[in-house]
């Protein structure tokens, strides 16, 4: 039996970025019908006494298709609910008070420095060196994930992923149900671009809700506890 997970947060959390309607759409009817025909689907079969990960590779393999989509969308949708955060402002801080916040935020003068978006969400200072070392800066990587999610076609998500053999980190695509472990590559932070996520607020405007969330919501603490820096 696999568990539907709970939000890590209030459905109210991320507006306006993403709306309570859209969470209660996304995750109660499109996240929660996932779990719900796994289940069926599972039960009785050698997939029953699986993990999550487990039942993926294998029905990955095993060509079981209608067991794989179902399996791959409730990790990619879980792994999505922790990607992304509140809205964190630093704009009003004062800078001098940050060490104050340092703990609370993950939050410094140096991140501020090198962000140069002190309205934007940023990355703890290590994680940012990294990004700046395997991007060339965080504008940089900011463009191109943003990019590569508006060039998707169709449904599917975008990845911030890091390859195990370089340790460098990488943007990539995935199309319907696929998921980075299948290329083995490690998963950092993940952005549904199926419509689902998004038309409800933006309509057709897919830009918008990713610049959004990039620039506001990612989690950054959670990237960084999936990262191999």
């Amino acid at each position: 039996m696999i568990k539907f997970k709970s939000l890590p947060y209030s459905k109210n959390t991320l507006q306006p970025t993403i709306t309570k309607d859209t969470i209660d759409f996304h995750y109660d009817k499109h996240h929660k019908g996932y779990v719900d025909k796994l289940n069926k689907f599972i039960e009785g079969t050698p997939y029953e006494s699986l993990s999550l990960e487990d039942i993926i590779k294998k029905s990955y393999i095993s060509k079981d298709t209608k067991i794989f989509n179902n399996a791959a969308q409730i990790w990619n949708h879980d792994f999505y609910w922790d990607s992304i955060r509140k809205k964190i402002i630093i704009d009003d801080l004062n800078v001098n008070e940050l060490d104050k916040n340092k703990q609370s935020e993950n939050l410094d003068k140096d991140i501020l420095m090198q962000n140069k978006s002190p309205k934007e969400n940023p990355p703890p200072g290590d994680l940012l060196n990294k990004i700046n070392e395997d991007f060339n800066s965080f504008e940089e990587f900011y463009k191109k994930f943003v990019e590569t999610g508006v060039t998707l076609f169709g449904s599917g998500w975008i990845w911030l992923v890091q390859n195990p053999n370089t340790k460098k980190l990488e943007i990539m695509q995935t199309y319907n149900a696929d998921s980075p472990m299948l290329h083995n590559k490690i998963a950092i932070l993940t952005i549904d671009v199926w419509e689902h996520a998004y038309y409800i607020d933006y309509k057709n405007d897919r830009l918008s809700y990713l610049e959004n969330v990039i620039k506001f919501h990612l989690n950054w603490d959670f990237a960084k506890n999936n990262i191999k820096l």
